[in-house]
């Protein structure tokens, strides 16, 4: 099937660039001829390129009519539906806060409309549009956000993955975490995001985010903690997921949090086994393989005759970008092994360090032991001969006493 998958923009890696670039790479793995329409492109459409997806700014670059399109806000899904009048379209909305997310109203612009939790689904039914609801979840690429270590039995590090969290909130985290020795970090924001989040993540035992976020921490097997501007729902555990999930891991279906005795209490209550049943969660039911499979049912529905046929030049090239992406992965995976092997060796060195200073310590250590051990045994010997003086000398004055004694008998016998 001929798919286009249409943003506005596709330039910073945010929750909607990376839902449509980890939809594209599944559908290219399953054999579907993938492009991207997008106003403006960066770094994601870049990410997109290496994995085989081209990424187009203007519908007259797009070629031949799709079978299919998958729109995320309205400006393209109007405009790719001017070009394309009888190209069925399924828009994925993502938000219940940006108008420009929400799906056309006017009647068959879009087929059917993809959410993925219920705080959308409510939104979009009370739409004034009579509007199929599909109601699907989060797809996560659970080989790239992986598990790499396990996280400590005591947490050492958190990292906040967030481009929203307000800074009073953020020195509030700081302040009552870091009091208890966690070192708090953060991406994203004014912190600066990056291209490969997973490795920001594994480097921590808590990742604090919402959304999508919090979903690739869980599939990296960390405790996953909900905070952000919009509301707190604190640890996502097996009891917690359902009620958070449902609600789109906004931070809003719990109370309030936010205060240094809340933020303790938390942390107080950490286990690193929320990691482990977080990743359970997430393969369950965020598999990003299931869910393109889960969405090709609806497209196909709709363009229910409509399937390309591979040709040998299509598949090939199909193929060769698969490699390539294959290549890249692999590279970044022996760049982050090799960042490891640096820092274990660093670690190595301090050990060493550490080491020696404690044999030269332990060395000091029992020098000063010794020259106690002496001036104890200087101290026995002077309290020693200082009772030998107190003796003497209460003889000695034993002795003047019995002298001035006889002296005045004698006085009193001359008289």
């Amino acid at each position: 099937m001929r798919i286009v998958l249409a943003n506005s923009a596709f330039h910073d890696a945010g929750g909607s660039e990376t839902y449509l670039l980890t939809l594209g790479q599944n559908l290219v793995r399953l054999g579907h001829e993938v492009r991207v329409f997008a106003h403006t492109a960066g770094d994601a459409a870049e990410m997109a390129r290496r994995s085989g997806i081209p990424v187009v700014t203007d519908t007259a670059d797009l070629g031949d009519p799709a079978e299919a399109v998958v729109a995320q806000d309205g400006a393209v899904a109007y405009e790719l539906a001017a070009a394309w009048p009888s190209v069925p379209q399924v828009f994925v909305c993502h938000s219940s806060l940006f108008d420009f997310q929400q799906p056309p109203l006017v009647p068959e612009y879009a087929a059917a409309v993809v959410v993925l939790n219920d705080r959308v689904r409510r939104r979009v039914e009370a739409l004034n549009a009579d509007l199929r609801v599909v109601r699907l979840r989060q797809p996560i690429d659970t080989q790239r956000f992986s598990p790499r270590s396990a996280p400590a039995d005591q947490p050492r590090r958190a990292l906040i993955l967030s481009n929203y969290l307000s800074a009073d909130l953020r020195a509030g985290l700081v302040q009552a975490w870091g009091s208890a020795g966690v070192e708090v970090v953060q991406v994203g924001g004014d912190a600066g995001r990056t291209a490969t989040p997973e490795e920001a993540i594994n480097e921590a035992d808590i990742v604090v985010a919402r959304g999508r976020a919090a979903l690739e921490a869980m599939s990296c097997g960390r405790p996953t903690y909900v905070y952000d501007t919009w509301g707190g729902d604190g640890w996502i555990t097996p009891d917690s997921y359902p009620g958070i999930e449902a609600d789109g891991i906004t931070g809003q279906s719990g109370g309030p949090k936010g205060s240094t005795a809340s933020l303790l209490a938390d942390l107080g209550a950490y286990d690193p086994e929320w990691g482990r049943l977080g990743r359970e969660l997430v393969l369950a039911h965020h598999d990003a393989r299931q869910h393109a499979a889960d969405l090709l049912d609806v497209l196909r529905e709709l363009a229910p005759t409509s399937r390309t046929t591979p040709t040998l030049e299509s598949e090939l090239s199909r193929q060769v970008a698969l490699r390539w992406a294959a290549e890249g992965e692999l590279f970044s995976i022996r760049a982050a092994l090799q960042r490891a092997a640096e820092r274990e060796q660093a670690l190595a060195a301090q050990v060493a360090q550490l080491t020696e200073s404690n044999r030269q310590t332990g060395e000091d250590v029992a020098s000063l032991l010794d020259k106690v051990a002496e001036l104890e045994q200087r101290d026995a010997h002077m309290r020693e001969r200082r009772e030998k003086y107190r003796r003497r000398i209460q003889r000695l004055k034993k002795q003047l006493a019995e002298a001035e004694d006889k002296a005045d008998r004698s006085r009193w016998l001359r008289w």
